[in-house]
């Protein structure tokens, strides 16, 4: 497993802080869930452009299947 140091701002820290507190978890544990939900939207926004960039070039083809 990668270790990191990560620089958070004091009001950033205790908001995470108070999270992992009310979900009964470590900050490390609020801040790896944090991180993996962000990688997972980021990931999904990259296909949704594809799949809106695949859909207009394709337009054409796909209001003719649609009939």
């Amino acid at each position: 497993m990668a270790e990191t140091r990560l620089r958070l701002p004091d009001e950033t820290y205790e908001q995470i802080k108070q999270i992992a507190g009310g979900d009964a978890q470590s900050v490390n544990s609020a801040m790896v869930v944090a991180i993996e939900e962000y990688i997972a939207r980021r990931r999904r926004e990259r296909y949704q452009a594809m799949g809106r960039k695949i859909a207009e070039r394709d337009r054409e083809l796909l209001e003719r299947l649609a009939r």
